[in-house]
């Protein structure tokens, strides 16, 4: 279908997107903090898998139009970094549903398409498997404990311990919790003496006394025995022919379950912190951290489109058409908080960098008033006049933030809940020293909190931070790997005398093609 997008091709700089999918798996998931999700996982016509969440305030308006196995033309909405443990696709970002994204009906994609994709039972036991990320499972089942019931955080809950076997008579431990527990149980007495295949979707890898084992994870996991899937006949024809009796043995034992100076500020009052340091912490903090850009994620975008009145960013949404009130294919812009299409508009900078100290690497975000004091030129001079068009290729930067790589500076970071909990490895720069004076003293400084006296500085940078939160939602969902970096985050001139600490393979070091607009003076005032 002509004008189409591909679940690949999905990153964070626009929202007018256009894919075609099939909805693999759909579910309901509660926080306390978040209340009742929907979330799902998508396919598209080549495979790729998505995570898709619709918040608490939208599920009343999706709830009928989507279901499992359906599959749907999708327009309009956000996609922002996955984070956290429990990750159902491998893919960086994930969908986020606006209140104007749109559904319709389209041609259905293959019954086969079910984004199955069973890992090695090696993988999981010698630790190359993220565990972060949920997986497949296909085992012949050869081992059963009795169901238990456990007490889980005041709670009575089932547990059925199982052991697999793969076609390499590999053995992996599995574990299944409340009602799978049994269910499964159920299954197993009624087949009697036949050989039994369980697949698990979407297991989490659970770690307890370096012993891997496979989980059910709360709604997301589907469990089956002997399914009708094209890849479990193949499975049992490769399986030992042995003849192997299932085995009822005890229960194995349980994992636990349970306003002064800028000087004084970079100085004394914040901790010193190095990269590796900042990704270790565990609590909500503020610290410095000096180190040095060594690429741009543009990924992410480099500018957002504001509203001038507000300086909110603005979304972009369908247009209006004649006939079903929206053309999908068109669209305009609306401000949020001033409740206005079409208003004044104006881009601001949002770049995300990333940086490397002697200790590791990271991603920080710096909002407009940060990226224009180390620019020197706001951002309407970079982007040229304001079109009608989102970024179409974000990996094409201007010469003046290529220029930004290999410098170092002194940033003050904010440490926030979501990056520790659900390992979102950007994280949102307060405030940066440019005095290379300052950077020298800071770097010969052995402690943060040392009694030197040191010049005031006054060229200091505090972000103003205009777009509110960085984190649009960082639950339930997908790890950031800073160190995994697409070809389209482009790195400028080598950085010297860093290789020996940075590895190669984390970022791509070539040359970006420049774009930039012919400056314009902005006419609405």
């Amino acid at each position: 279908m002509a004008g189409l997008d591909f679940v690949s091709d999905l990153k964070p700089f626009k929202s007018m997107w256009k894919i075609r999918v099939k909805v693999i798996r759909l579910w309901k998931q509660y926080t306390c903090a978040l209340g009742e999700t929907m979330e799902m996982v998508l396919a598209d016509s080549k495979g790729d898998m998505i995570h898709a969440t619709v918040k608490k305030e939208l599920v009343s308006q999706f709830v009928t139009l989507i279901s499992q196995g359906e599959s749907k033309l999708m327009v309009n909405f956000i996609v922002t970094m996955a984070a956290g443990s429990y990750r159902p696709t491998k893919h960086p970002y994930r969908i986020v549903f606006l209140p104007t994204t749109r559904l319709r009906m389209c041609d259905a994609l293959p019954s086969n398409l079910t984004g199955l994709d069973p890992v090695k039972f090696e993988s999981i036991k010698d630790g190359s498997q993220n565990t972060d990320c949920l997986v497949d499972v296909i085992g012949h089942i050869v081992e059963v404990s009795h169901v238990e019931v456990i007490s889980v955080n005041g709670k009575d809950t089932q547990k059925l311990s199982l052991e697999l076997r793969n076609q390499d008579d590999d053995r992996l431990p599995m574990v299944l919790w409340g009602k799978f527990a049994t269910d499964v149980n159920d299954a197993i007495q009624l087949r009697g003496e036949h050989k039994i295949i369980v697949v698990l979707r979407f297991g989490k890898i659970k770690v307890w006394k370096d012993e891997r084992s496979i989980s059910n994870a709360y709604n997301v996991s589907d469990v089956a025995l002997n399914p009708n899937l094209e890849e479990v006949q193949p499975f049992i024809e490769l399986l030992p022919k042995d003849d192997m009796a299932l085995a009822i043995v005890d229960p194995k034992p349980l994992a636990l379950t349970n306003g002064v100076s800028d000087k004084d500020d970079f100085f004394i009052h914040t901790p010193r912190k190095s990269i590796a340091d900042v990704k270790a912490s565990r609590q909500v903090e503020k610290c410095v951290v000096m180190c040095t850009i060594v690429g741009i994620d543009s990924d992410m975008g480099w500018f957002y489109l504001s509203c001038k009145v507000c300086s909110k960013k603005v979304l972009t949404v369908p247009s209006e058409s004649e006939d079903d009130g929206l053309d999908v294919f068109k669209h305009n812009y609306f401000c949020v908080k001033c409740n206005q299409h079409d208003p004044r508009l104006i881009p601001r900078y949002k770049l995300h960098v990333v940086v490397l100290d002697h200790t590791s690497d990271t991603k920080f975000l710096l909002f407009d008033n940060l990226a224009q004091k180390l620019l020197h030129q706001p951002c309407i001079e970079l982007t040229g006049p304001i079109t009608d068009e989102e970024v179409q290729e974000p990996y094409l930067l201007p010469a003046a933030i290529n220029n930004l790589v290999g410098k170092t500076f002194l940033f003050k970071i904010q440490i926030e809940r979501e990056n520790y909990l659900y390992k979102h490895e950007t994280y949102k720069v307060l405030k940066i020293i440019t005095n290379t004076d300052m950077i020298s003293q800071f770097d010969l400084t052995q402690s943060p909190t040392g009694s030197e006296t040191f010049k005031a500085i006054d060229n200091s940078i505090v972000s103003d931070a205009p777009e509110g939160s960085m984190m649009l939602r960082g639950c339930s969902s997908q790890q950031s790997d800073s160190t995994s970096l697409t070809p389209a985050k482009r790195i400028g001139a080598p950085v010297i005398n860093l290789d020996e600490t940075f590895d190669q393979t984390s970022v791509t070091r070539t040359n970006c093609p420049v774009k930039i607009k012919k400056e314009k003076k902005d006419k609405s005032g």
